[in-house]
């Protein structure tokens, strides 16, 4: 299977798709306009080896960039943001997070959060 078409996405929670999965921990409901952390990792430890690592960790608020952090393979692949909340009149908002393997490509991971 060619992981570099497009953006992978877990599908049957196997361990191969956990270690390459960016999952995103964060409370589920937040208030407007205050901060909160994000931190993103994978389902379990990915290997960090010189032909296999986890490059890069990219983080976004709905379709809204936020950051992104590169790696090497001297780091472990897990990354807490600080993000502020959207304004009052938002009532829901979607977290994304891309990751990216040197030898298995790009995956996606979303979470609903809920403002108050």
């Amino acid at each position: 299977m060619n992981y570099f078409c497009g953006i992978n996405r877990m599908k049957e929670g196997t361990d191969f798709e956990k270690k390459h999965t960016p999952f995103i921990e964060c409370p589920e409901v937040v208030k407007a306009d205050e901060y909160f952390e994000v931190k993103v990792t994978t389902g379990i430890p990915h290997p960090m080896e010189d032909g296999h690592f986890i490059q890069w960790i990219e983080l976004f608020m709905s379709d809204i960039y936020l950051a992104r952090v590169d790696f090497t393979q001297f780091m472990k692949p897990e990354i807490v943001f600080v993000v502020k909340a959207p304004s009052k009149g938002h009532d829901k908002f979607t977290l994304k997070a891309l990751m990216r393997c040197n030898l298995h490509g790009i995956w996606e991971y979303e979470k609903e959060v809920k403002v108050e």
